[in-house]
């Protein structure tokens, strides 16, 4: 008997510690990507070292490891909290509405969705995996956002932002395997930057050689033009990680809203918040969509305009 409780509280002490190295090992993005993939799972993680500590509880150091995890826990919860831009200045006028979706490359159903969209009447959309059987959705969309930027990204189709009641100031020519549609117009609120993104998956594919390129093309049109951003997409990382922090720093934006799931992870189907909304400022709420045949949930953000302090 006490040889089996012996194995057990092996067993414990041994997810105890792997649980909270991997959920110490997902703050460390800034140090290696890896930090981001185990980020994804830091709910998770916490959780099971929350459960191994208090049934080793009675060890003194596997309780006070069981209590860090809990304050980590608390600390990403409370963290996850959207942020400010303290240097903008939010504007007092209506909103500005965006509607974002990934389509999935596969879909062939798109008439839900353009209804939903013809029916919230967002100024702003954007869309990711707009492949070959997707490209309709652009046409059935184009009478009441003519001004549309589509850019190719690899099998499962390229990235677009459509706007309506704005005129073209600036186009960004696409870059090759970049995932990046970008922007400058004038609507009535001014002159802004739209975008639409799509990343690929985090280490141990090439989603941080990504974010280096996508940061630098946003600092760049910022240093052109100093004008208020607002940028959407599949981040395929959730909303705490570098990834999306580089993201936002380089484009002078915030993340907008709550925390929500929009994508369930297969294939334990765990629900994980990957498409975000930035904007300057970071002002602004967020609503959950149906899918509409994607495997991504839609997200409608209502954004207060904010313009950067000269």
């Amino acid at each position: 008997m006490s040889g089996h409780r012996t194995l057990l509280r092996g067993f414990g002490w041994l997810i105890l510690l792997a649980s909270m190295a991997c959920l110490l090992g997902g703050w460390l993005g800034a140090l290696h990507p890896l930090g981001d993939s185990l980020a994804v799972f830091r709910v998770p993680f916490a959780g099971l070292a929350i459960v191994a500590g208090f049934a080793l509880r009675h060890d003194p150091r596997a309780a006070l490891l069981g209590g860090l995890a809990t304050l980590a826990l608390l600390f990403n919860w409370i963290g996850h909290f959207p942020a400010s831009v303290a240097s903008a200045a939010v504007s007092e006028d209506r909103p500005l509405v965006l509607y974002h979706q990934n389509l999935l490359f596969q879909n062939k159903g798109n008439a839900d969705f353009i209804a939903s969209v013809l029916a919230e009447a967002p100024d702003v959309v954007t869309l990711a995996e707009v492949s070959k059987a997707n490209l309709p959705v652009l046409e059935g969309l184009r009478a009441a956002y003519p001004v549309q930027h589509f850019c190719p990204f690899r099998a499962v189709g390229g990235v677009a932002v459509l706007t309506r009641d704005s005129s073209l100031l600036n186009r960004v020519d696409c870059q090759p395997d970049l995932g990046l549609a970008l922007m400058e117009v004038e609507r009535p609120e001014g002159a802004m930057w739209l975008a639409a993104l799509h990343l690929p998956w985090p280490w141990p594919h090439e989603q941080a050689e990504h974010v280096e390129r996508v940061a630098a093309t946003l600092a760049e049109a910022r240093a052109e033009a100093l004008q208020p951003m607002v940028l959407a997409g599949d981040f395929n990382a959730v909303g705490w990680t570098e990834a999306l922090a580089r993201i936002a720093e380089a484009g002078g934006m915030a993340r907008i809203g709550r925390f929500a799931a929009t994508f369930d992870l297969p294939p334990m189907m765990y629900p994980i918040g990957i498409d975000h909304v930035l904007a300057t400022g970071g002002q602004g709420e967020i609503t959950v969509m149906p899918k509409f045949s994607s495997d991504h949930h839609g997200v409608l953000a209502r954004i207060r305009v904010a313009r950067e302090a000269e």
